[in-house]
C-alpha cells in the first residue's frame, strides 16, 4: 500500500501551481477543463491536488484546507530542497531528530505547511 494523492485547498490555483510546479518534480498536469483543480503527477503516480478553496469532488469531498503533509526524502535529496525553497524565497526551519535524520517544515503561500524528512513513520515510535 502507499498514499496515492493528496489535496490542498488555495485562493488561487494559478499561484499554488506556479509554487509547487518549481518545487516539486514531476511528470505531468492534469487540471479540470475549468482550472478549478489542478493535479501534480509524480514520476512514481502518486499526486499532489491543488484545488481551489470550497471546490467538491466526487461524492461532495473536498480538499484540505489547513494541512501538513511530508515527504521522506535523502540526505542528498534534503539539500537539493533547501536549495529550491531557498530560491523560492520560502523561509524553512530545520528540525533535527535522532542522528542522522533530519527535517524541512516551510509554509506554502495558502498556509499549508510541507516537510521533507529523511526518516519514515517506521522509526518515528522510538522518538
Amino acid at each position: 500500500m502507499r498514499l496515492l494523492e493528496i489535496h490542498l485547498e488555495v485562493a488561487s490555483v494559478e499561484r499554488a501551481l506556479e509554487f509547487y510546479a518549481r518545487l516539486f518534480p514531476h511528470a505531468r498536469q492534469v487540471g479540470w477543463d475549468d482550472r478549478s483543480a489542478v493535479a501534480l503527477v509524480f514520476d512514481d503516480g502518486a499526486a499532489l491536488g491543488i484545488w481551489t478553496r470550497g471546490k467538491l469532488g466526487k461524492y461532495k469531498g473536498r480538499a484540505g484546507e489547513h494541512t501538513h503533509y511530508a515527504f521522506q526524502v535523502t540526505l542528498d535529496e534534503l539539500e537539493i530542497y533547501r536549495l529550491r525553497l531557498t530560491q523560492l524565497g520560502v523561509e524553512f526551519i530545520d528540525h533535527a531528530w535522532t542522528p542522522p535524520h533530519k527535517s524541512i517544515y516551510f509554509f506554502d503561500p495558502d498556509g499549508h505547511q510541507g516537510e521533507f524528512m529523511t526518516k519514515d513513520w517506521n522509526d518515528i515510535a522510538s522518538e
